[in-house]
This record gives structure tokens, C-alpha cells and sequence, in this order.
């Protein structure tokens, strides 16, 4: 796809999730569905996933050097693979922050500066770096999920 395919591709996907979010805030619809059937209500973690999915669409459909932003990606990797119980190595949140390896331990280090991350090394082998969320970005994160689910429950969409 190139140039306007692009940006067609991406204002249909945008224009779905608006008609998810309205459906799910009881709003009227502005346009046809292109799907049949109710949208389950989202919870947290689907709408953490959603914009995950929706970041590297984003950078991978769009513009990747306009879009990147590794913090955002890397703390949405960390909550998604929390609920799924999953390990995230220091290796793979680089992979997820869409940038530069170097670039990325720079942001997990500030990260980790913050207090937003904790840094986990296994006991039998401490050459693998594990990271996880702290608990008070977990529960921000929280929060600002739970602000937009309100927002999109209400129908007052911005």
C-alpha cells in the first residue's frame, strides 16, 4: 500500500473503532457497520491491547519516525503481558518500544530511574533482565484506562 491506500486503510480502521466505542456507549451510529453482531463491552486489558495494536498501526502504516514512542509501547507491553501472566525480558520490551535497541535501554533505564519499572534479574542466571510494572504505574494505568472507559460508556467522546 502507498500514499492515499494508506491513510484510507487507516481512516476505515479508525472509523471501526469509533463505531466500536460509540456501540459500546449506547451513542447512535454515523455510519453503516461493516460487522454484524454486538461488540462485548471492553474491559481494561482489551483496551490496553487496542492501543497497542493501535500504536504499531500507527508506526507501521502510517509513519513510523512521526509515531514512535517507546515509553508508552514498552509500559502497554508490561501491562498486557502482566495479565497474561507472561515474562518481559529487558530484550523484548526493546523489541516492543519500536526503536533502537540503544534508544530503547535508554528509555527502560529512565523508566527504571522513575520508579515506574522494577528491573528483575533471575537468581540462577543473572545474565536475563526481566521488567515488570511498579505498582503505582500499574494502578495509573489503571486509572487511565478506567477514564476513557467512562468517557466511552457515557457517550462524550471527544
Amino acid at each position: 500500500m502507498h500514499g492515499t491506500e494508506l491513510f484510507d486503510e487507516l481512516d476505515a480502521r479508525l472509523s471501526e473503532i469509533k463505531r466500536i466505542f460509540q456501540q459500546l456507549a449506547g451513542a447512535p451510529k454515523s455510519s453503516p457497520s461493516r460487522t454484524s453482531g454486538a461488540v462485548p463491552a471492553l474491559g481494561r486489558l482489551d483496551l490496553a491491547r487496542l492501543l497497542l495494536w493501535g500504536r504499531g498501526l500507527l508506526e507501521s502504516e502510517v509513519a513510523r519516525d512521526l509515531f514512535a514512542d517507546p515509553a508508552l509501547n514498552i509500559l502497554l507491553t508490561l501491562y498486557v503481558s502482566r495479565a497474561d501472566g507472561q515474562d518481559v525480558s529487558t530484550s523484548t520490551a526493546c523489541t516492543a518500544s519500536g526503536v533502537p535497541t540503544t534508544t530503547a535501554l535508554r528509555w527502560i533505564n529512565a523508566l527504571a530511574r522513575r520508579g515506574m519499572i522494577h528491573k528483575r534479574s533471575l537468581p540462577s542466571d543473572r545474565r536475563f533482565t526481566y521488567l515488570e510494572l511498579s505498582g503505582g504505574t500499574s494502578a495509573a494505568l489503571d486509572r487511565f484506562f478506567d477514564l476513557i472507559l467512562d468517557r466511552a460508556s457515557k457517550g462524550s467522546l471527544p
